[in-house]
Order: structure tokens, then C-alpha cells, then sequence
């Protein structure tokens, strides 16, 4: 060829580029194709472009302040998405920013899989919900809890993503198995997925819930449909096993697991979809991504926080804060108190709502006034501890819930008792 046709060649690759490419190729899905580099720090407008290996210690992982938009890679990204299938036994990881958003994201991956592997028609297709439930109120998910908690008011409705018989119309019900099995039994071919959180703390007992998700579990087994696992609430170490998911045991591993909040010890938002190769390699480029997703920040403080979730005795933290729990409860006596129970570190106070004037909204009120902070949920009321709290912040925290519980019935008017959203069944 003549010199004057010879055409130039590009810089090769960097050897920590291709590694680090090679690693998102494996463990990573979804996205928008950026251009094969890694940024590692930025000043100005000024990237910085050499990564360079760091071992796996929480220290290591900071982020200093600048985002990389979707035309370049963050350099942590292909180590968590690593970390993440190693640590959870799955393929492939899709990033997030919402928990609604990778809530959304495992529905529509799922209703992929049930066109392409199961052979369902599009028009057919199925991904049950469960009543009781919350994934977010996006309007792709929304239709999949319980109905009339607000949909139809925007006109979200769904043929295909729904939380009742499509026969009957009967709810699928937390907690019946029997709802789910009567379903499956009429329409198992159409069935691509169901999504749940598998361990809610709506039921009495921790055992009933363990039963009831390890039997819908295996109904999507038997009839070859999906079984996600939400885990936005109670995953990361709240129930005392790093995934709440974990506790129906090795036989019931789901499907897909959705991961956010906590995931990133709360320092940044940022949500995780993990999958097998049979679903997660189905999602091409631009077809699951979030602008804010893969970010450095989002990157650094996930890593962070699976270092400390790697420390056992911050997981057996979540069994020294129910042991707590159970044992001041168990001297509470009041005529609007149903029962207590708990799922580790989240604590739940079912009440006989209205019963003598006494509502979720005014123990929360009243509970904050005196120092502790507990969220309303009528007939419920949550209370999320922090793993890392001390024993003397927990005991100050229960005291002032109890002072709050023995006051209530002796108050009139508590300002801020009353919101609009007391008469409103949110469902869940």
C-alpha cells in the first residue's frame, strides 16, 4: 500500500483498561455503552484517567467530587459488580439510582425472559405482585400493589403486571399461599415472574413469613416462573442475614435480587439488580440504564459498606436489637396494642387503630417529641434501627418509645397528630 494511503492507528488499550473491561463484560448488565475508559479523579474539567489496583478495604474507596456522565466509566464500577455476584452467588449485576427504579428495572427483565425463554406472548405475559408490598411508585411497578392504594386515580392500570386474579379480581393476599397457588393453577403458562419482599414484618410470627415466601418460591419452581426477591427495605444485614431472602434457605435462593437504601450504608443513592445469565444477558445496551447510576460516589460507598456488612458482628447486631425489642415489648399491656414483633433491626407496633383515640401518627408524634423517631403506617408503626447504634442510644431510643406508648391515651391535642394520608390505605 502506498505511504500516502496508510491510515493511523489508535493508542492501544491499557492493560488495567482491558482488565477492568473485561471484568464489566463478565459481571456487569445493562447500561449505555460508554467509551472504553476509566476515570479515577477530576479537577475542573480536568479527568483523570489511570486506574490503578487497590485492595479491598473500606478506607480505599472515596470519591472525590465530580460525576462521570454516561460517555466514560468510573473505574470502581467492574470491582463492585464483582464483589456483588461473588458476595451474592449471581452472574450479572444491573446499577440503579431508586429503589423504584430497580424495582421496575427486574419486572421488565423478567417480562424479557418470560417472552424469550418461557415463549409466552406479549399480550399474555403475567408478573404477579403480592397485596401489602411497596416497590416504589413508578408507574411500570405501581400496578403490582395492592389496588386502589392510588392507580387507577392516574390511569396506571395493567394487564400484565398485576397484583390480583385476572379472573376473579381477588387480591393476591400476603401471607395465603393458597392465593398464589389457585393462580398458578389457572394460568402457570402465562406466569413470567412474581416479585415480593420475602420477609416484610407484616405478619405476626417471623416463621409464618419464612413459610409463606419459601411457598410461593417454590410454586415459581414447579411452573418455571421467576422469583424476585425485593430487597430494597430488608436486605443489606436489617434482618440479621445479609439478604432478608437468605432465611428461606439454600433451596429457595430467588431468582433475581433487588438491592438498594442501605446497600450503600445510606451515603448515596444507588440501587442494584442481580440476576443469573439466563435472565441478565438478555438486556442489551440502552435498554436498562439510570444517568446517575455507576457513579463514582455510588461506586465508593457501596464498597465501603460491604466492607463493614463483611464484619459478622454487625449482622449479629440485628439479634441483639430484637432480643431488646422483645423483651421491653413484652411488658407493654394497652387495649389499643394488637402485638410486636420484629425482623432484626426492623421493630413493628401493629395497633387496633383508633381504639380510645390512639393512632400510629400520634405515638410517632409524641415518640418525637420526646426524642426518638419511629415512622407512622397506619395500623403500623416501623422502627428501623441502625445497626451501628450503641447500647445506650438503643436503650435511650426504647425509652422514649415506651414513655410514649404509657402517655398517649393522657393526651388531647398533640399538633402535627393529623395528616391527610391517615385516610389514605396506602397498601402496604
Amino acid at each position: 500500500m502506498p505511504a500516502s494511503t496508510l491510515l493511523r492507528q489508535g493508542d492501544n488499550l491499557s492493560r488495567k483498561a482491558t482488565e477492568l473491561l473485561t471484568l464489566e463484560d463478565k459481571y456487569s448488565a445493562g447500561g449505555f455503552g460508554p467509551l472504553p475508559g476509566f476515570v479515577v479523579s477530576a479537577k475542573g474539567s480536568t479527568l483523570k484517567v489511570r486506574p490503578e489496583s487497590r485492595p479491598l478495604q473500606p478506607a480505599n474507596y472515596r470519591s472525590d467530587p465530580f460525576q462521570t456522565n454516561i460517555a466514560v466509566h468510573d473505574h470502581q464500577w467492574p470491582i463492585l459488580a464483582k464483589t456483588l455476584c461473588e458476595k451474592l452467588g449471581y452472574d450479572k449485576v444491573a446499577s440503579m439510582t431508586s429503589g423504584a427504579e430497580a424495582a421496575d428495572a427486574a419486572v421488565k427483565i423478567a417480562r424479557k425472559w418470560g417472552i424469550v425463554r418461557k415463549g409466552i406472548p406479549a399480550e399474555e405475559l403475567l408478573v404477579l405482585g403480592c397485596s401489602e408490598n411497596y416497590h416504589g411508585l413508578s408507574s411500570g411497578i405501581w400496578p403490582l400493589m395492592t389496588p386502589g392504594c392510588g392507580q387507577q386515580e392516574y390511569g396506571i392500570t395493567s394487564v400484565n403486571n398485576v397484583n390480583f386474579d385476572p379472573e376473579t379480581g381477588k387480591t393476591l393476599r400476603y401471607g395465603h399461599v393458597e392465593d398464589f397457588e389457585e393462580v398458578f393453577e389457572k394460568y402457570h403458562g402465562r406466569i413470567a415472574a412474581v416479585m415480593m419482599e420475602p420477609i416484610h414484618g407484616g405478619l405476626e410470627t417471623f416463621q409464618e413469613e419464612i413459610d409463606f415466601a419459601a411457598g410461593v418460591r417454590q410454586l415459581c419452581k414447579k411452573h418455571n416462573a421467576l422469583f424476585i426477591a425485593d430487597e430494597v427495605r430488608m436486605g443489606s444485614g436489617k434482618t440479621g442475614k445479609f439478604l432478608c431472602s437468605d432465611w428461606l434457605g439454600s433451596d429457595n435462593k430467588p431468582d433475581m435480587v433487588v438491592l438498594g437504601k442501605s446497600i450503600s450504608g445510606g451515603a448515596f443513592p444507588a440501587s442494584y439488580v442481580l440476576g443469573y445469565n439466563d435472565t441478565m444477558t438478555l438486556v442489551r445496551p440502552n435498554q436498562s440504564a439510570s444517568t446517575y447510576a455507576m457513579s463514582p460516589a455510588a461506586n465508593a460507598s457501596t464498597l465501603a459498606a460491604l466492607c463493614l456488612y463483611a464484619d459478622p458482628n454487625l449482622l449479629d447486631r440485628a439479634r441483639v436489637i430484637q432480643e431488646k425489642w422483645r423483651e421491653i415489648t413484652s411488658r407493654w399491656n394497652y387495649p389499643f396494642l394488637r402485638y410486636c414483633t420484629g425482623r432484626g433491626a426492623d421493630l413493628v407496633i401493629v395497633l387496633n387503630e383508633g381504639e380510645g383515640g390512639v393512632t400510629a401518627r400520634r405515638i410517632a408524634r409524641l415518640a418525637y417529641q420526646y426524642g426518638t423517631l419511629v415512622y407512622p403506617q397506619k395500623p403500623r408503626i416501623r422502627c428501623s434501627v441502625s445497626l451501628t447504634i450503641t447500647d445506650e442510644e438503643l436503650q435511650k431510643g426504647m425509652d422514649n418509645l415506651s414513655r410514649a406508648m404509657a402517655d398517649v391515651s393522657l393526651y388531647g391535642d398533640i399538633p402535627g397528630d393529623f395528616h391527610p394520608v391517615d385516610e389514605v390505605d396506602a397498601g402496604f
